[in-house]
C-alpha cells in the first residue's frame, strides 16, 4: 500500500464509509467553513490516519471532530508541551465529536474547555505522573468524564487534602479509586440537591451504580484512562495500571468475558488494549488499522455486537485484522504498559511520593507566644492500629491524622515543656477535612475525666476549623480523642488541635 501510494485512497474510503456520504454532506451544507473542513480532512493523509488509528470519532462524526481539532490546534503554543498537547487535542476532538452532556444535566460538555482543563492541570503538575506519556487512544479514556470541570478540579483538591495516602497506594489498581471502598458507603444513595453531583455521591453513598460512577470520576480527575463495564446485576470499572488493564468492583471470580459496555464486549476491549500496548503505533496502524480500513472498503460490517471480536469467513479483512490483533495481544508483557520517559513537567504527586519519609519523627507540640498550644494530629502516642488510624505526611507540607472509622482513637501525652496558665480558661479547636454531610462528633477526654464533644462540620473536602469549645485543662497531661461507632461514621482527616487561652 505504501509503495504504490494506495494508502491515501484507502484512508479516504474508510473515513467516507464510516462517516457516510450523507453525514458528510449534511455537515458540509451547514456552512462554507464546514465544507472547507471536510475538503481539508479528506485530503490530509496524516489527520485521517490519526483519527482511524485511535478509534475514530464518537458517532462517526468526522466533520465535527475535524472542526474541534482545528480549533484547538489554532490556539496551541509551540513549547515543550506541544507534542503531548497535540495528542491530547486529537483525543478531545475524537472523544467529544458526538456531543456529550455533564452529569445529571442537559449541559453540553465544551470540547475546547475540556482540553484546556487537562492541559492546564498537566502543566501545573496536578495529574498522575504517567499522564505525560499516554497515547492518544489512552487519552480519550482519561478525559472522557461526564463531570463538570469544576468538579474534576474539586476531586483532585479534595483527595489531596482529605486522603493523600490514597494517591500513593503501592497497588496501582487501587490508586485514587480506593476512596470508593473507604468513603462511598454501600447503601441507598442520599441525594440532597438537583442536579446531582459527585460531591453528593461520595457523601451520600450508593450501590453498584453510584460507586462505579465515583470510581471512574476520581480516576479520570487525575488523568487515568478508564473503561466502564456492566455485568449481570453489577456495574464496575476497569483502568490502566503500569502492569496492565485491571478490573475494579467486578463480581467475585469474574473476568473480562462477563463484562460489556455500550456496544462492546469486555474481552474485545481487553484484547485491543493488550495489542496496542505490545507494539508501536506505526506497527499497529500498518498491520491492524489498515486491514480494518480494507474491511470498510469491502463493506464488511458486524451485524450484531457479539460478532465484533470474532473471526468470520464471510468477513475476510475484518477477520485478518482480528487475528493480527490477537497475535500482538499474545506478545504483550507487563513492561508494555509502563508509561515513563523524560519528564516535561514536575508532577506534584510524584514529588509528594518521593518526599514521604516513613521514619520521620513526629512533629513537636508548638507553644505560641500568647500561650496557645498547637498539637500536630499525627503526633499521637497511642492508637488502636493502622486498621483504624493513619498518621502521614500532608500534601503541601506538615502531617495529618486520618480516623478511618468509628472505632478509631488516638491518645496524646503532653511533654513536660508544655504548660498552661492556671488562671486562664482554654478553648479547643480542631482543623479538619471531611467529605460526608452526616458526621459523628469527636469526643475528647482530658486526663481520663470528663468527655467534651467537638462538633465536626461538613467541609466538602477543604480544611476548616471546628467551632471552639471551652475545656478545663488543670494539670493536663493526657488527651484522648475518639468517635462513637455508627454505620455512617466514615473517614475524618485532622491536621491539628489548638488549645488557646480565653
Amino acid at each position: 500500500l505504501m509503495e504504490y501510494d494506495l494508502e491515501m485512497s484507502l484512508l479516504r474510503t474508510a473515513v467516507l464509509t464510516r462517516g457516510t456520504p450523507k453525514g458528510f454532506a449534511k455537515f458540509a451544507n451547514e456552512s462554507d467553513l464546514h465544507g472547507q473542513l471536510v475538503e481539508t480532512l479528506l485530503n490530509n493523509k496524516k489527520i485521517m490516519k490519526e483519527m482511524l488509528l485511535h478509534g475514530g470519532p464518537t458517532g462517526n462524526k468526522y466533520g465535527n471532530a475535524m472542526k474541534q481539532y482545528t480549533q484547538i490546534m489554532a490556539g496551541l503554543q509551540k513549547d515543550r508541551f506541544h507534542k503531548m498537547n497535540k495528542k491530547l487535542a486529537m483525543a478531545a476532538a475524537l472523544e467529544f465529536a458526538q456531543p456529550q452532556t455533564e452529569f445529571d444535566t442537559s449541559v453540553e460538555i465544551d470540547v475546547q474547555k475540556r482540553f484546556s482543563h487537562y492541559e492546564k492541570a498537566h502543566r501545573k503538575g496536578e495529574l498522575d505522573p504517567a499522564f505525560t506519556f499516554f497515547s492518544t487512544w489512552e487519552y480519550r479514556m482519561a478525559i472522557s468524564s461526564d463531570a463538570p470541570h469544576e468538579q474534576l478540579q474539586w476531586g483532585r483538591d479534595m483527595l489531596m487534602n482529605y486522603a493523600p495516602h490514597i494517591a500513593t497506594i503501592y497497588d496501582e489498581k487501587w490508586r485514587y479509586c480506593y476512596q470508593v471502598t473507604s468513603d462511598v458507603g454501600y447503601r441507598a444513595p442520599n441525594w440532597t440537591a438537583s442536579p446531582r453531583t459527585y460531591q453528593q455521591v461520595v457523601s451520600g453513598g450508593g450501590r453498584e451504580g453510584p460507586r462505579s460512577w465515583y470510581g471512574r470520576f476520581i480516576c479520570r480527575a487525575f488523568g487515568i484512562p478508564v473503561w466502564g463495564f456492566k455485568q449481570n446485576g453489577n456495574y464496575g470499572m476497569s483502568r490502566w495500571t503500569p502492569k496492565g488493564w485491571q478490573l475494579n468492583f467486578n463480581l467475585p471470580g469474574s473476568s473480562w468475558e462477563s463484562c460489556s459496555w455500550d456496544d462492546r464486549l469486555g474481552s474485545d476491549f481487553f484484547e485491543e488494549a493488550q495489542a496496542r500496548a505490545a507494539v508501536s503505533e506505526q506497527e499497529y496502524y500498518e498491520k491492524v488499522t489498515l486491514l480494518e480500513c480494507l474491511a470498510d472498503a469491502c463493506k464488511e460490517k458486524n451485524k450484531k455486537v457479539e460478532e465484533a471480536g470474532f473471526v468470520n469467513p464471510n468477513r475476510v479483512w475484518r477477520s485478518l485484522a482480528l487475528m493480527q490483533r490477537k497475535i500482538f495481544a499474545e506478545s504483550v508483557t507487563e513492561e508494555s504498559f509502563q508509561r515513563t520517559g523524560p519528564s516535561i513537567v514536575v508532577s506534584k504527586i510524584e514529588k509528594y511520593i518521593q518526599e514521604i519519609d516513613e521514619n520521620a519523627p513526629p512533629l513537636p507540640f508548638e507553644v505560641e507566644a500568647k500561650g496557645g498550644v498547637i498539637i500536630p494530629a499525627a503526633s499521637f502516642t497511642e492508637s488502636n492500629g493502622k486498621k483504624n488510624v493513619r498518621g502521614h505526611q500532608s500534601f503541601g507540607g506538615g502531617t495529618q491524622l486520618h480516623l478511618i472509622n468509628g472505632e478509631a482513637y488516638v491518645t496524646y501525652e503532653l511533654p513536660a515543656n508544655v504548660t498552661f496558665q492556671e488562671d486562664k480558661e482554654y478553648m479547643l479547636t480542631a482543623r479538619v477535612c471531611t467529605v460526608h454531610l452526616n458526621q459523628q462528633n469527636l469526643l475528647v477526654e482530658i486526663d481520663n475525666g470528663e468527655a467534651y464533644e467537638i462538633e465536626i462540620p461538613y467541609t466538602v473536602g477543604e480544611w476548616q476549623d471546628t467551632k471552639p469549645i471551652k475545656v478545663e485543662v488543670g494539670g493536663l497531661s493526657v488527651m484522648k480523642f475518639y468517635r462513637k461507632k455508627a454505620d455512617d461514621c466514615f473517614g475524618l482527616a485532622i491536621k491539628s488541635f489548638t488549645l488557646s487561652p480565653c
